[in-house]
């Protein structure tokens, strides 16, 4: 994958890029994420705040209810309801909903976390990360796993 990379919602009217190299991808298998996707789990991007700018259109945003003690807002296109990210109060970068890219062709994940609530059917890859809730090491792991990935 090459920077910048872009991504939007589903009808256009909101539009971004990623300028810099994110942070770690993942797989979110709690609760919210799985009602958020509408499907078994969500695809977590963290990028740095300053590698994220909109282009197009103007983000909005709700609380999350979340079964952490964090605060989160979702920021999702007005006019579909798209959501393309999670801000967590306080943390130093967003959460990009993977699937909001326009390239997810080769978008990898490195682990999974809260897979206390994952589906029963779920098969995880051996050497992937696991995690039964959020990670109690600030997500290194997942990122020192990211920085192996080759990334343009």
């Amino acid at each position: 994958m090459k920077l910048p990379l872009r991504g939007g919602c589903q009808c256009g009217a909101l539009r971004f890029e990623i300028t810099t190299k994110p942070m770690t991808l993942y797989c979110c298998h709690c609760e919210s994420c799985q009602q958020q996707s509408s499907s078994a789990f969500g695809m977590s991007m963290l990028v740095e705040r300053e590698g994220f700018r909109i282009l197009k259109g103007t983000a909005e945003n709700f609380a999350i209810p979340t079964q952490s003690k964090s605060i989160e807002s979702g920021l999702f296109c007005g006019k579909c309801g798209t959501r393309v990210a999670n801000d967590t109060k306080g943390a130093p970068a967003l959460s990009i909903k993977a699937g909001t890219l326009d390239d997810r062709v080769k978008l990898a994940p490195v682990g999974h976390t809260w897979v206390k609530s994952a589906q029963d059917w779920m098969i995880f890859r051996e050497d992937d990360l696991i995690y039964e809730e959020a990670p109690d090491d600030g997500y290194y792991a997942l990122m020192s796993r990211w920085a192996t990935q080759e990334f343009a």
